[in-house]
């Protein structure tokens, strides 16, 4: 099995055989860890499988003494480096068909390239990928102000790069972090930025000022490392669960209740529990860093209530304390995990919104005559283009002329999409579909998961 990350992974295996445990844990993200340790006090006997470094992208930079304890606490648990495929696990060449009583996706979010005009055209790593082997002596731009972005512009620049963080973002996405630090950063931060272009080692770009206006600019750039992380939905699109967009995350995330239980979804619309599958962690559990270790163990006490293992009202207290503290600290995310388990406004069913931009790329008001030659699929190249000529196809039409308008809204409701494929790869199902659906979704002003399930027929019928 070769599985380094979400985009490089070719799961192989010579025999098959049988896995049974109790508990599955499919990720080595520090909530994933903090979960199988508490589980194994109600006397559970959990298995991590995981891909990537143990702790997750946390343990890569500068991680505290509190994760550096629980990821030293591993050696503890059962742990094998593998990969899951929603049926099967793949370790040391075998597949296993694995049988368990509860399943947590510990996968947390996955740094993914960022694409604009050109991209194939500059070399470019993820954080994750340059982390493990940084350069020294570049020069480098860094996408994305969030903490995530701080800290690996800060370890490169210690390592003798000239270091710029850019994001398309008007505000830095974490503020708070970067006051924390900011006295020591030695470099420069352009934000309401849009990437253009890239030729003989001069990354442009254009800059949107206080008055509404463009100033473009250029620079040597050797390496774009993006920050970009997205919630990859591999596994419970695999096992048939719905994934909607988020805006809050940027992402595809599946319904889930309060307590990281995965809703299916029945054919009214409405989430559904009682089911043996869970998510932890700070995208896939929808909650901070600061709140993962919280929330791996609470996770704990559930599925063991759930067997008469702990009292359900000490659960629940558990869960009340976590949910104010939520609430203090990150209350877009507790109102996230709201919508998730009760529906938009408590209906039950969750409205999934439009995309008006294309947050984490590099485009604003995306244009059709600019996207065209933007690539969705970083796993084999494939073009916006090529969609973009299935929708013309579809619509019988020689050209899109899309612009984001009150006059034009009827059209746009009525555009027939198509449903997006990319293969059968690890690679496309977790990082092209949710590329594609977002950027596509931001082009035609659509709903994403409209090019994953199909646009509700009655929204084809014009009078």
């Amino acid at each position: 099995m070769a599985c380094k990350s979400a985009i490089q992974c070719v799961p192989q295996a010579t025999r098959e055989e049988e896995l049974n445990v109790d508990v599955l844990i499919v990720g080595g993200s520090v909530g994933g860890i903090v979960a199988a340790l508490e589980l194994k006090k109600y006397g559970y006997s959990p298995k991590i499988v995981h891909t990537g470094p143990l702790g997750g992208h946390r343990v890569l930079v500068d991680p505290s003494q509190e994760i550096q304890a629980i990821v030293a606490r591993a050696n503890e648990l059962d742990v094998e480096a593998g990969f899951f495929d929603g049926s099967y696990v793949y370790t040391n060449g075998v597949r296993y068909k694995v049988k368990y009583k509860h399943l947590i996706l510990a996968t947390g979010g996955a740094d993914v390239p960022i694409t604009f005009p050109g991209s194939t055209k500059v070399p470019q790593k993820t954080a994750e990928e340059v982390l493990q082997d940084p350069p020294n002596g570049l020069n480098v731009v860094v996408w994305g102000s969030s903490e995530w972005g701080l800290k690996t512009a800060i370890a490169l620049r210690r390592r003798g790069n000239n270091v710029v963080v850019m994001d398309n973002s008007a505000y830095l996405r974490d503020v708070k972090y970067y006051e924390e630090v900011k006295s020591r950063l030695d470099f420069p931060i352009i934000t309401s930025a849009r990437l253009t272009g890239y030729k003989s080692g001069a990354l442009k770009y254009r800059v949107k000022t206080v008055r509404g206006k463009e100033e473009e600019g250029e620079m040597k750039v050797d390496l774009i490392v993006s920050a970009v992380r997205m919630v990859n939905p591999y596994v419970p699109m695999k096992m048939g669960y719905r994934v909607f967009y988020s805006f809050e995350l940027n992402s595809l995330v599946p319904r889930r209740s309060v307590y990281g239980e995965l809703l299916s979804v029945d054919e009214s619309g409405r989430a559904v529990g009682g089911g043996n599958v869970y998510a932890v962690g700070h995208l896939y559990g929808a909650v901070k860093d600061g709140h993962v270790v919280d929330q791996g163990r609470l996770l704990a006490m559930y599925i063991a209530s759930k067997d008469g293992l702990e009292d359900a009202g000490r659960v629940k207290d558990a869960l009340d304390k976590f949910l104010v503290r939520l609430a203090v600290e990150a209350n877009w995310l507790y109102n996230l995990g709201n919508r998730l388990e009760k529906g938009t406004d408590g209906t039950g069913r969750y409205v999934e919104p439009n995309v008006i931009d294309v947050p984490h790329w590099a485009s604003y008001w995306p244009q059709l005559d600019e996207l065209e030659d933007v690539v969705i699929c970083p796993c084999d190249g494939t073009t916006l283009r090529k969609v973009l000529d299935e929708v013309k196809r579809l619509n019988s039409v020689k050209e899109l002329k899309v612009k984001i308008t009150h006059e034009e809204t009827d059209l746009l409701r009525h555009l027939k999409v198509p449903k997006v494929s990319f293969g059968n790869s690890v690679c496309a199902e977790s990082v092209c579909i949710p590329y594609a659906v977002i950027i596509l979704g931001a082009a035609l002003a659509q709903r994403p998961s409209y090019f994953i399930y199909g646009k509700p027929q009655m929204l084809y019928e014009i009078s």
